[in-house]
């Protein structure tokens, strides 16, 4: 393990254990008891294998997501179009699953990945555009990209695909649903979790290999470290932010594949809660390291799954502050250890 990623795990690690602290103060000041709400969200979460199951299928979103978005970060594109593009994706996904509901499972799940990933990429495709030719800011045209794509959505989804009275899609076959893992393992005890659960801990392998171990891989880090100095090197930059764009942004369709052929059976208007956003916290605590977003996704399923259990006790939302809590405690500590650091370098040199 390097030194970078020894300071990374020590940093976060103790950002969770900072968060936790100021939360139980805050907990004393409204008169509740931090070790009974915290002793709650354990067993809820780890006392029986439905709740480990939920939490898995909570993460495995955020953990799809994640990935999508470190390739846009490494590449120093801060996409926040992810709610937007991971639901043009997944309507996307939801039509083609019920358009083409004959053909076999493998060819319709091949095919519903690829015109997701498309369409999901294509609408990555447009912030990164306007970033080149007039260089306005991806913050500003992604975070009005994602009102515009659910607006779109919302309207063909109401007015043409939707079940009467409802703001879903029909239903896809059962025959092209992807098993539940309780079905494989009993321990999970019928809860929601999924084979997409392992597809996403696949996925978060090749991103890893993508970004690290691939040629494409160290010019897009080269690109996001200096894109003046890439040049110099004749590296084709702008080339570069449009194909990571679209890459990153095709990715974020998966977590559709999660919900409707894993889940639920059918798109529905909302459904994915802002993941989008939440996975950009997620990617951010992992340092933007594939591998590492899998720990952060299972770090805040754990906090969202387990603020269920003390919602009669404290507000379910004390969850979302601890979720807000870690990413600032977090880089506080890696700026203080990234500063001890440099001290001991110069002092050494």
């Amino acid at each position: 393990m390097s030194i970078k990623t020894k300071i990374n795990f020590i940093s976060v690690s103790l950002s969770f254990v900072s968060t936790i602290v100021i939360v139980s103060v805050f907990l004393l000041m409204i008169n509740k008891n931090p070790v009974e709400i915290f002793s709650l969200i354990f067993s809820e979460v780890f006392a029986s294998g439905y709740g480990i199951g939920q939490t898995l299928f909570k993460a495995t979103p955020l953990i799809i997501c994640g990935c999508g978005l470190a390739v846009c970060f490494h590449a120093s594109i801060f996409n926040i179009g992810a709610e937007g593009q991971l639901n043009a994706g997944s309507f996307i996904i939801a039509l083609v699953a019920l358009k083409f509901g004959s053909l076999p499972f493998p060819v319709l799940f091949i095919l519903c990945i690829i015109c997701g990933f498309i369409v999901s990429g294509v609408f990555g495709l447009i912030p990164a555009y306007i970033k080149i030719k007039k260089d306005v800011s991806e913050v500003i045209t992604t975070i009005m990209l994602n009102f515009i794509v659910l607006a779109l959505v919302n309207y063909f989804l109401i007015d043409f695909f939707a079940v009467k009275s409802t703001m879903r899609t029909e239903k896809i076959a059962d025959d092209n649903m992807i098993s539940k893992l309780s079905e494989i393992f009993p321990f999970f005890q019928g809860s929601s979790v999924n084979l997409c659960f392992i597809l996403a801990l696949i996925l978060a392998v090749l991103t890893y290999i993508f970004i690290y171990k691939t040629k494409f891989g160290y010019k897009l880090r080269a690109v996001g470290f200096n894109q003046t100095a890439s040049k110099y090197i004749g590296l084709k930059t702008n080339s570069i932010v449009m194909i990571s764009f679209f890459i990153g942004s095709g990715i974020t369709s998966l977590v559709g594949i999660n919900y409707i052929m894993g889940y639920k059976g059918f798109y529905e208007l909302g459904f994915s809660n802002n993941i989008g956003y939440t996975a950009i916290a997620v990617a951010l605590l992992a340092k933007n390291n594939p591998l590492g977003i899998i720990f952060s996704a299972l770090l805040f399923a754990i906090l969202d799954y387990g603020g269920l259990a003390v919602n009669q006790i404290v507000p379910k939302e004390i969850m979302l502050v601890v979720q807000g809590m870690i990413i600032p405690v977090s880089y506080t500590h890696l700026r203080a250890h990234e500063t001890k650091a440099n001290l001991v370098c110069r002092l050494l040199l």
